[in-house]
């Protein structure tokens, strides 16, 4: 008798049965998504066949597009994204970076007079697409070599495609060409060529918008600059003497300091996460420091991007080349500088004190060179950008003041400037406290670098206002500035290119103050004042929603008053408290004074903070952060 078949006890259970035949059916489903895959990378890695007769053909038209690519790729490497400039833009001098002017090599500016002209991707690519399609129908020279055994015929028009990958640039290019041998026997019709050049275009791009992207932000190049005129003593900016001899410099000669200052100095600015060498860099007189606890290590090293090894293979170089620049100071006149020039006026003109506080327009291009380096995967690359820096009253500018400033002619006299007057101005003089006319209010116009006296202010019509109509020189963007004693110094734009325009001159009652003293705090007990013990201190006062300022010293060595307005105004009040040549203390911060208060007063204390007894690493911690430290003592006081 057959034995019965026992069934396993597992395919009893309903349930069991339908998780088996679940499980097959997955594992059918991921092994036929893994087959197909397979297929369809098997197809993409497929080598193509390729006849022998057109093989020589084939590369000598993929050889074309490498020639045209490549060359493509380092022109547009050598002016940051371009092969064919912007008629615009060829066109216009201040708009592109003449490297070398004799070979007419331009660089367009990635930023100029305030706008941002980075070149996208897309239009990179759309170049360089144009680039090699335009070339290679002279590099293939409608197929010469070939001549004597094909008869080669073009059957569509080519067209390019160029893809920026991470590690290289895939130029695709479908053309169909029929090939027909002059004997009858081959005829084949071809239209896939390519080419992969191992630059990593997209990376150094990248890397130098970022730079670009960031310095918009930071203004990093700006401050440097303005770092570097500050500190450099031959460059006047703010400060005084005691003297009776006026201090004067050359513009055309301070140009030539920060021309020099800017050649040398921005070489070693670093860009944090790229290679470089901390072996270059400038020692200090004795050579004991390292580049670790360098100035150049603290102040010049930027940091772009969080990722540290993100850009790690590419290096990075600024460049000034002593390229034109574009330098304003004011006040000046005729390209002078003097110390006491345009500040106080009249109350001031018979002390035995000088006093100068300068402030620059600056405007210069940069060169960055973005330089990725050769490794087994890739060829060396170079990318360069060009920019400008701005630099407007002492502060980065990116607002962008086209060409008003630097708009008169650089041959022209002031003399001569003044002479050439075209239309018609009126300029009204007002106390801006009472609202009262004031007369004998003393004029001058400012157009760029000349200056033109335009006289005293007096009774206009039926004495009805004060002012004074004159024919002014053609201005696009000028000032007038007006002084009259008892009154600050008060400045307003105005235009001239138009006859008949009309403007009024707010002027700021003053109050001179003979009394006025400074004393100190020691920093380790900042609450008890103490009278100056052979410092020296200096005071500079200036207005944070006008241009008022002033200048004082303590202790005086003569009858020297401090001004003040009498309005309600807030003010930046910087001392400096100087023993010998080395500034021991100071105060930086915000004063605000009420127009009644100035008006009552007859004494002014100024408190400022001292550090005592330091080490240098201290003292240049305690410079570093004055403003946080001047807020442990008392802001000026009115009495």
């Amino acid at each position: 008798m057959p034995k019965k078949r026992v069934m396993p006890k597992i395919l009893h259970n309903s349930k069991s049965q339908a998780a088996v035949f679940l499980i097959g059916a997955a594992m059918i489903m991921v092994l036929g998504l893994l087959y197909f895959a397979y297929q369809k990378q098997a197809a993409e890695k497929k080598t193509e066949i390729v006849q022998p007769e057109l093989v020589p053909i084939k590369s000598y038209i993929e050889d074309c597009i490498r020639i045209t690519a490549e060359d493509g790729l380092q022109t547009i490497g050598l002016t940051g994204g371009y092969i064919n400039l912007p008629a615009k833009t060829g066109n216009d001098p201040r708009s592109y970076l003449a490297t070398f002017p004799a070979s007419g090599f331009k660089i367009p500016y990635w930023r100029h007079d305030g706008a941002n002209t980075i070149p996208s991707e897309d239009f990179i690519n759309q170049q360089l697409r144009g680039h090699i399609k335009n070339g290679l129908r002279g590099c293939i020279n409608d197929f010469e070599p070939f001549k004597e055994q094909f008869e080669i015929y073009g059957l569509s028009e080519p067209v390019v495609d160029v893809k920026f990958n991470d590690n290289d640039v895939s130029v695709r290019l479908k053309h169909q060409i029929e090939v027909i041998s002059k004997n009858g026997e081959f005829r084949a019709i071809a239209e896939d060529f390519s080419y992969v050049a191992p630059i990593r275009l997209k990376k150094a791009y990248e890397l130098a918008k970022l730079i670009m992207e960031r310095e918009n932000k930071d203004s990093f190049l700006e401050r440097k600059t303005i770092d570097l005129y500050s500190m450099d003593t031959s460059i006047p900016t703010t400060d005084f003497d005691v003297s009776c001899k006026t201090k004067s410099w050359q513009l055309s000669e301070i140009k030539t300091r920060l021309t020099g200052l800017l050649r040398v100095n921005l070489p070693y600015i670093r860009i944090k996460g790229t290679d470089w060498s901390p072996s270059l860099f400038v020692q200090n007189p004795e050579g004991k420091d390292t580049y670790a606890n360098s100035y150049f290590q603290r102040h010049y090293v930027w940091e772009i991007d969080k990722d540290p090894k993100k850009f790690s293979s590419m290096k990075v170089a600024f460049t000034y080349d002593s390229w034109p620049m574009e330098i304003y100071a004011r006040p000046s006149q005729n390209g002078i500088l003097k110390s006491n020039a345009q500040k106080g006026s009249q109350m001031l003109k018979f002390f035995c004190l000088n006093i100068w506080h300068f402030t620059y327009d600056i405007e210069y291009p940069v060169l960055v060179t973005v330089f990725d380096q050769e490794t087994e995967k890739n060829k060396a690359y170079r990318f360069n950008f060009a920019f400008k820096v701005d630099i407007d009253h002492n502060l980065p500018n990116k607002e962008g003041r086209g060409a008003a400033v630097f708009e008169t002619a650089p041959d022209l006299t002031s003399e001569e400037f003044c002479d050439d007057a075209e239309n018609e101005i009126t300029i009204f003089t007002v106390d801006n406290s009472t609202g009262n006319d004031i007369s004998g209010v003393n004029l001058t116009f400012a157009c760029g670098r000349h200056y033109c006296d335009i006289g005293q202010t007096s009774a206009v019509g039926l004495g009805a206002a004060s002012g004074t109509t004159k024919r002014l020189p053609y201005c696009v963007l000028g000032v007038v500035r007006g002084a009259k004693e008892g009154y600050a110094e008060a400045q307003s734009f105005v235009q001239t290119d138009v006859d008949g325009r009309a403007y009024v001159l707010w002027m700021n009652p003053v109050k001179e103050f003979q009394d006025y003293k400074v004393v100190k705090h020691l920093l380790s007990s900042p609450g008890a004042a103490q009278e100056l013990s052979g410092e020296k201190a200096s005071i500079i006062i200036q207005g944070k929603d006008n241009s008022f300022e002033s200048f004082a010293a303590y202790p005086k060595e003569a009858d020297l008053p401090l001004i003040l307005p009498v309005a309600d105004a807030a003010y930046e009040v910087s001392i400096l408290l100087i023993d010998g040549e080395k500034i021991t203390g100071g105060y930086i911060g915000e004063w605000k004074a009420g127009k009644d208060a100035v008006a009552g007063a007859s004494q002014i204390v100024f408190h400022a903070v001292a550090q005592g007894p330091a080490t240098e690493d201290e003292k240049a911690l305690f410079a570093a952060g004055l403003g946080s430290y001047s807020k442990k003592v008392p802001a000026p006081e009115l009495k």
